[in-house]
């Protein structure tokens, strides 16, 4: 753990000298290298979750570099994404909402390392239009007074996923695992609240998963809000993240849609890295296709790396320090990513540009080795 800080106090302070000058943004040396760099398209491949809070850092980093060109950025699924990349070679970056993606997809041809940035949690949109979703959300807010873990709170909880899961008659909205990560984490939530209030009953997921008429499916949970909004057929969409969620809902509350919310107890929302043993006593597989995978549930954590075919790798250096600049930490913060610092890479270290470096350590130095690869 002392190593630990010792990499953050440099990294700060190595981050306060570089952007003293420009507001804690760091500029390369102006070099001819650099002014070709500066020319190439930079073009970000996002999970579809980062939309909001890469796309305010995007606009960050045009600011600070004037003769930037920056290309459409592709937010989708992660899976989605990193295939796209591996055959278009076109991103400057890369980035997924789990550990696993980029190094099943990219290493080691396209990529050899990432870095874990930051960890959000699992939550559950809920139409306030219908007597289902009204319903529930009563129930989440007596259970915020309540002491948790208490008989009361773990029935307030029980009943909150008897409603979402059990009633035969309502429709829950999920993405695909194989498209989305949030796919196969909505299925870990399910396992995980039937550990935690149901002694571990399969039916919970059962109810859901093993009856198609119970679920509608989508690539995204962003194709999903479309879907709730469009009509009142999902009164819950279980893929969702908080980073998603928060900035959606109040997009759609301010064109007057009634749509919300609600948060999940840490035991189950695969958004605290201390509970990281208790998720791992839960994994989920799905079959589509003739393919079938087994997924491990882990924290929701958001991974970065920069692919050896990167158009513009100077600017996607410029991009990953702006992350890590206090700025760029509280765009994460605001919506409702917490950041990782310093940042854990998995793969080879040694390929991380130097100038990152003193914002990240090793996962060799870390006890999260279980939820990578």
């Amino acid at each position: 753990m002392a190593s630990v800080w010792i990499y953050l106090i440099t990294g700060l302070i190595v981050g306060l000298v570089i952007g003293a000058s420009i507001g804690y943004y760091a500029v390369p040396k102006t070099t001819k290298t650099t002014t070709t760099q500066q020319l190439s398209v930079f073009t970000v491949g996002a999970a579809g979750t980062l939309k909001f809070a890469f796309g305010k850092l995007i606009n960050l980093l045009s600011e600070y570099n004037a003769g930037l060109s920056v290309g459409t950025p592709m937010f989708k699924g992660s899976g989605e994404v990193a295939q796209n990349e591996n055959t278009t070679k076109e991103f400057s970056i890369v980035a997924s909402a789990d550990t696993t993606t980029i190094p099943s997809v990219l290493f080691p041809n396209v990529a050899n390392y990432e870095i874990a940035f930051g960890v959000t949690q699992m939550v559950i949109i809920v139409d306030l239009q219908t007597a289902s979703g009204r319903q529930v959300y009563s129930l989440w807010k007596e259970s915020q007074n309540m002491q948790p873990l208490s008989s009361q709170w773990n029935q307030t909880w029980k009943e909150i996923f008897s409603i979402i899961a059990l009633n035969p008659s309502i429709v829950v909205g999920v993405s695909n695992p194989f498209t989305d990560p949030s796919g196969y984490q909505a299925q870990c939530v399910l396992k995980l609240a039937a550990l935690s209030f149901f002694n571990n009953a399969s039916y919970l997921y059962d109810s859901v998963y093993n009856n198609p008429s119970k679920y509608q499916m989508r690539n995204t949970e962003t194709d999903l809000l479309t879907l709730m909004a469009t009509n009142n057929s999902i009164p819950f969409i279980l893929s969702a993240y908080m980073s998603n969620a928060l900035p959606q809902t109040e997009s759609y509350q301010s064109e007057g849609y009634n749509i919300t919310y609600i948060t999940l107890p840490p035991l189950i929302n695969l958004g605290n890295l201390s509970y990281v043993n208790y998720y791992h006593n839960v994994n989920v597989t799905w079959s589509e296709l003739g393919q079938t995978k087994t997924f491990t549930c882990n924290p929701v954590v958001y991974t970065i790396t920069i692919p050896k075919y990167a158009p513009n790798p100077q600017a996607a250096i410029n991009f990953i320090l702006l992350l890590y600049s206090p700025q760029g930490q509280q765009v994460l913060k605001n919506y409702g990513i917490q950041p990782i610092v310093p940042g854990v890479v998995y793969g080879n270290y040694s390929s991380v540009p130097s100038i990152i470096k003193p914002f990240v350590i090793p996962i060799n130095q870390t006890n999260l080795m279980s939820i990578f690869p």
